[in-house]
């Protein structure tokens, strides 16, 4: 536990998923750069995004074939939010979009549930495991999807 820069931790993932996906996949940066160090596990957090990266870009295989798929790292500061009963002032919004198909309506309600996956041979705990991360971060991962855009939300408490 340290301080955590988040657009390290989204440099690291994206380094990270272009090496695994070279071709047809771009991973666009929309950073703001104001936002604040905070306490929390780097690896944790590099770990939750990687997962959900992974997942996006598993979804977008069509679109990587070819050639125009696109996952946007996005941060903002977020101020004035409740979300667990407690009101923070203010919170890092970290969003991963990407333009593939959308989540399945058959596992939207449940895809942070252990062992649901929407590909076969998933294991179906990569958000489980981010959402455990992330939690224990004081924060929450929502999931905003519709055919061409799915976007996943991080909050995390900032100081």
């Amino acid at each position: 536990v340290g301080d955590v820069n988040i657009h390290e931790v989204c440099e690291r993932v994206r380094s990270l998923v272009l090496v695994e996906y070279p071709h047809g996949l771009k991973v666009q940066r929309d950073y703001d750069t104001s936002i604040p160090e905070f306490r929390g596990d780097r690896a944790q957090l590099i770990q939750a995004v990687l997962n959900i990266v992974q997942n996006a870009a598993q979804a977008l295989t069509e679109r990587i074939a070819a050639g125009d798929a696109v996952i946007t790292l996005r941060t903002r500061v977020a101020r004035q939010v409740t979300f667990g009963r407690q009101r923070y002032r203010l919170a890092l919004e970290l969003h991963v979009i990407d333009n593939g198909p959308g989540v399945p309506d058959a596992i939207k309600e449940r895809i942070f549930y252990p062992l649901v996956s929407g590909r076969d041979g998933g294991s179906g705990l990569g958000l489980t495991l981010a959402q455990t991360f992330v939690q224990r971060h004081h924060g929450l991962i929502e999931c905003d999807s519709v055919p061409g855009r799915t976007d996943f939300r991080i909050l995390i408490p900032l100081p």
